[in-house]
């Protein structure tokens, strides 16, 4: 059924895509000093315009895409490899008013593989977000999307002898309020995410049941800052969340509901047309109602910048500290097998951006996480690396050529493994 409801909506975003009228001249790019990437800048001759109904613009695309896969199941031996068509319909809807945003969308990916039917999908999320503007600097936002996907198979969670990828489902909303007059700002922001995992069928028979992986989280954020001279700004943000998950216990498993808090300071900065970015650092806890489980706690850190090298180069990093969900299973220091009660995850990530021309961008983009699955002795270190290139031939095509390169190193016999993957890609916009 959920295939069914996956491919409705991506015909739909088909159809739309494909009946789109004409383009209308978009309207003025954002203010030249606003920094942004490379591949973000505003391209008059060769960005979509965009279809114009009263006060909105429609923004439809669709992209075909072929893909290369050296392991599509990400495993360490006994590889195999694919070739994979995929079809990527979006749209969206943006107002174009002088005061309050509103925004409409939705967008499918769409997959096919040539020897290996089971690993097929159809992906989709729709959603909105939307701003009211009070008076000047002080607004109420809000977001509401539902997500349709399937988890990868190098994820930590996923079981080798799966038949299919989990099919998953996420609804995300969230509700906030800003103000940010003079040298003070202050933001508050609630958030509830519900997640479904589908039960997977396993080779040889029998069925994984994943109910004990479906969850629920509300979490409640807030910022302070003080705004210090040169476009520097001092802050402090907390946040607390709540973690339930649905029946965790009924297969005999961990009790996984649990707690957590986060407190930070920092300070962020955003030096007109050259670089923006933030860096800090405080404490994070996760507490789980069940004593077995224990609680997870340490140093929370975390950077972000982006930095225009030059007016052809542009630099974005980024690296953060933070406590996950995991319902892996590994050893102890005894060799008992215990359940993982979290993962401490270290991330850092760098891409480049360059122009070679006007409408020729190239980019290079790396990371490295290392895991730490709380309770057992596992710890993954996973990297990627990928290359790339977009040839812009007018305001209405564009071409997309890539190559990525993942690995994942772990202390589990026989988790290990590295993927190679090359695409080709050709949008359409309007």
């Amino acid at each position: 059924m959920k295939k069914q409801i996956s491919f409705y909506v991506a015909t739909g975003l088909l159809a739309s895509t494909a009946l789109a009228p004409a383009a209308f001249a978009q309207d003025e790019a954002a203010e030249a000093d606003e920094v942004t990437s490379v591949y973000e800048r505003y391209r008059p001759d060769y960005d979509a315009p965009g279809i114009r109904s009263g006060s909105f613009l429609f923004y439809p695309t669709i992209a075909a895409e072929g893909k290369y896969d050296s392991n599509i199941y990400a495993q360490e031996s006994g590889v195999t490899d694919d070739f994979i068509a995929l079809i990527k319909p979006s749209f969206a809807l943006v107002s174009d008013w002088n005061t309050d945003f509103l925004q409409v969308f939705a967008d499918a990916n769409i997959a096919r593989y040539t020897d290996n039917s089971s690993e097929d999908w159809e992906d989709f999320n729709i959603g909105a977000s939307g701003r009211k503007d009070i008076s000047h600097g002080t607004d109420i936002h809000a977001d509401i999307m539902y997500q349709d996907g399937h988890e990868d198979r190098g994820s930590a969670d996923a079981v080798g002898n799966q038949v299919a990828p989990a099919q998953t489902s996420t609804f995300r909303a969230s509700l906030g309020f800003k103000r940010d007059v003079s040298i003070l700002s202050v933001a508050l922001d609630g958030r509830y995410v519900k997640q479904n995992f589908d039960d997977v069928a396993l080779q040889g028979g029998g069925t994984l049941n994943n109910d004990d992986r479906d969850r629920d989280r509300v979490t409640v954020e807030g910022r302070v800052g003080y705004e210090l001279a040169d476009g520097r700004e001092a802050f402090i943000r907390g946040s607390i969340d709540r973690v339930e998950y649905d029946n965790s216990k009924e297969d005999g498993g961990p009790q996984r509901n649990s707690d957590g808090m986060e407190i930070v300071g920092g300070a962020a900065f955003d030096l007109t047309g050259k670089a923006r970015g933030e860096v800090y650092g405080g404490y994070m806890k996760r507490t789980f109602d069940s004593e077995t489980m224990g609680e997870i706690d340490g140093f929370k850190f975390g950077a972000e910048l982006l930095w225009n090298v030059s007016g052809l180069t542009s630099f974005t990093g980024s690296i953060k500290r933070s406590i996950d969900e995991t319902s892996v299973f590994g050893e102890n220091e005894n060799g008992v097998a215990i359940p993982a009660s979290g993962i401490i995850s270290t991330l850092v990530f760098g891409r480049v951006e360059h122009e070679l021309r006007r409408n020729v961008l190239l980019n290079a983009q790396g990371s490295f996480t290392k895991q730490s699955f709380a309770l057992t002795t596992r710890e993954d270190d996973l990297i990627n690396f990928g290359v790339g290139a977009k040839y812009l031939l007018n305001p209405n095509v564009n071409v997309n050529v890539g190559y990525d390169y993942s690995y994942r190193d772990t202390n589990v016999q026989g988790q290990d493994y590295s993927r190679h993957a090359l695409m080709v890609n050709v949008k359409a916009q309007w």
